[in-house]
């Protein structure tokens, strides 16, 4: 930095604006004249009033930092909308020619949280809560106990099945007793109760699918668990598996049954209290906070 000329200091560092100082201009300048001539003086003075015009109209000690005051229309008119003074301005009350500084700290973007679905990230009020074991995310509403799962599938089975059994009954009753081609008396069900028992499963195949893969997979209620208050939701998404999901966890029920019925025992100690048809399809079985 040279003696003749000063630069600007925003409060942190030294920045690319330079000035001559204003005592020097001053000191040198010749004067100028009415009207800027051809000669040499004529055209050494117009630089000078040039030099010289951007100092500020004041007679008071100007400093780096300070605002620049703006001189008072002679018409009356309003002041530059730029040239108004700032609720958060820096270096004074107004705003320098300079233009504003880069602010030294912003406030930090939100949270990208790699692995985790959105709703995890935002946190308890899209339905997460952090304290996972592992330091992840764990789904609001605990996993149902074993017990609580039970029952509702026993009553979803009660509902389901209460078609077919109706059936079979009325088959049984209606059975009648002939002879075989042996001479020995053998029962045989009648017209009406081998008709009866085949819309009775029938009807049970529809509930069935309704109840299981429509409702479930739609709402994440069954019937039995609806009486229960227990919910079928997505492990990453907490909402409904959605039907082709609901059907593929229903008849992977089979895996529980190999070997020894383990994997319906599985949720009395699996930390999220899961079967291995769970498992397969990505599900879990919540108490229903609603």
């Amino acid at each position: 930095m040279t003696r003749d000329v000063q630069r600007w200091f925003d409060g942190r560092d030294w920045t690319d604006h330079t000035r001559p100082v204003p005592e020097l201009s001053l000191a040198h300048a010749p004067a100028a004249p009415a009207t800027p001539g051809t000669t040499a003086g004529g055209a050494s003075g117009g630089a000078a009033g040039a030099a010289a015009s951007w100092l500020p109209p004041t007679a008071e000690a100007w400093l780096p930092g300070d605002p620049v005051p703006e001189p008072e229309p002679a018409d009356g008119t309003t002041t530059p909308a730029w040239a108004a003074p700032a609720a958060t301005g820096w270096g004074g009350a107004g705003v320098s020619r300079f233009g504003t500084p880069t602010p030294a700290y912003s406030a930090p973007a939100a949270p990208v949280v790699l692995g985790l679905p959105p709703a995890a990230v935002a946190g308890p009020a899209a339905g997460w809560t952090p304290g996972a074991p592992a330091g992840g995310w764990q789904p609001s509403g605990a996993p149902a106990h074993w017990g609580w799962r039970v029952l509702a599938s026993l009553l979803d089975q009660l509902i389901v099945a209460t078609p077919y059994l109706a059936g079979a009954v009325y088959a049984q009753s209606t059975m009648t007793t002939t002879l075989d081609m042996d001479g020995r008396p053998v029962l045989l069900p009648s017209a009406e109760g081998f008709n009866a028992f085949g819309v009775g499963a029938l009807v049970t195949l529809v509930l069935w699918f309704v109840n299981r893969v429509v409702l479930q997979g739609r709402r994440g209620q069954s019937w039995g668990k609806r009486i229960v208050g227990l919910r079928t939701v997505g492990e990453g998404t907490q909402l409904p598996l959605g039907m082709w999901w609901a059907f593929v966890r229903d008849v992977g029920n089979v895996v529980n049954s190999v070997p020894l019925y383990l994997g319906y025992l599985w949720p009395l100690w699996d930390a999220r209290r899961q079967t291995f048809a769970d498992k397969l399809a990505h599900a879990l079985v919540l108490r229903d906070v609603r």
